[in-house]
């Protein structure tokens, strides 16, 4: 197999998917491909970029989505982050990393949604904050229920699903956004 950065983020992927995050290093990669660590650096420069090429991945079916219902969108990111182990917190920390285009890809593709659901209702700044708390909630979401499915699985008890929340909180917030007033 020829070494290329999608082949590394699928190996990567493959990682995470199996352990978690936190195995997923480069030496770890780079392992799994057959090669020595050094060669995946002419591919991907560094761990966080790596990590960018993982939420990028995570979080595909998000951005070609061709849906402009934020409900839909939201609950299209909450299913993706949680689909793979660790794929909230990977996001996550993919939206911090400057050199990552992520942040603003995901952050104009809600800013769309929040414009074809609200359109002339809302000020430009209302639905600019609206699409970045809905971005977050839904991200913070799933953080939260990924952690607390981990810790269900290492104490025995059942996890709690809060699925019906989010998609409760983000009506909330639409339907606030959209008040006379705000």
């Amino acid at each position: 197999m020829q070494l290329t950065g999608a082949s590394i983020t699928e190996a990567a992927l493959d990682i995470l998917r199996q352990y978690g995050l936190a195995d997923v290093t480069m030496r770890r990669v780079a392992t799994s491909l057959g090669v020595a660590p050094g060669a995946l650096y002419w591919h991907i420069a560094n761990k966080q970029a790596l990590i960018a090429s993982l939420a990028e991945a995570i979080v595909a079916p998000v951005l070609a989505s061709g849906t402009d219902d934020p409900e839909a969108l939201c609950a299209q990111l909450y299913s993706c982050a949680l689909d793979i182990r660790d794929g909230a917190e990977v996001v996550v920390t993919a939206l911090g990393y400057p050199e990552a285009s992520l942040g603003t890809a995901l952050t104009q593709r809600f800013e769309e949604v929040v414009e074809a659901r609200v359109g002339d209702v809302a000020s430009i700044s209302n639905k600019r904050a609206a699409a970045s708390g809905l971005l977050h909630m839904t991200l913070g979401a799933a953080a939260v229920e990924q952690s607390g499915a981990q810790l269900a699985e290492l104490t025995g008890r059942s996890a709690a699903r809060s699925e019906h929340d989010h998609a409760t909180a983000v009506r909330l917030l639409l339907n606030g956004l959209c008040s006379p007033g705000v």
